[in-house]
């Protein structure tokens, strides 16, 4: 935002942040991350995009990952006890699973597959899956308040919003 004329300041000042809205209207699965691979067993690997958009569970995701040909090969789980997501493969099938869907779903980017035609492989993500992963916070900037430490670099950072609220919400933070 930008003011309609320079404001200057000649003695000490404070800046706070009394109210911020905001609309909860992002994708947290879009274009930059919705695919993964698979073999059906016949050393075809196939790329599949789940529609971008904004996804409320693991489950939504898992459905949208699905599809009729996986049937007796591959099969998603999610246990929402440990919010650990399990991948199984049988008949020779794989699963690659790329940047950004892999870390949504609780893995790092990997391959599983099953090296044979009468086994079955499974593998349980080794962190939680989080479809809010990358956006858990908001971090808001201003250009008149001193540059602070962030990580590695210094950043006019103003504050950090905890992000709540559903998909299409808008929200609206109150400070004290």
């Amino acid at each position: 935002m930008r003011l309609p004329n320079l404001i200057e300041l000649k003695r000490e000042w404070e800046v706070g942040l009394v109210e911020f809205i905001y609309p909860h209207s992002w994708y947290n699965v879009n274009n930059n991350h919705n695919v993964f691979g698979f073999d059906l067993g016949d050393g075809q690997i196939l790329a599949r995009k789940i529609p971008p958009g904004f996804y409320e569970s693991v489950p939504d995701i898992l459905k949208a990952m699905t599809i009729k040909a996986h049937q007796n090969k591959i099969y998603f789980n999610h246990n929402h006890v440990t919010k650990r997501v399990r991948v199984t493969v049988k008949n020779k099938a794989k699963v690659i699973l790329e940047d950004g869907l892999a870390q949504v779903l609780g893995f790092n980017p990997c391959k599983i597959e099953s090296s044979d035609s009468s086994k079955k492989h499974m593998i349980e993500s080794p962190f939680v899956a989080d479809p809010w992963a990358n956006y858990r916070v908001l971090l808001l900037y201003s250009d008149i308040v001193e540059p602070q430490i962030i990580g590695d670099v210094l950043a006019p950072l103003l504050r950090i919003v905890n992000v709540t609220g559903h998909d299409g919400e808008i929200v609206c933070v109150k400070y004290d």
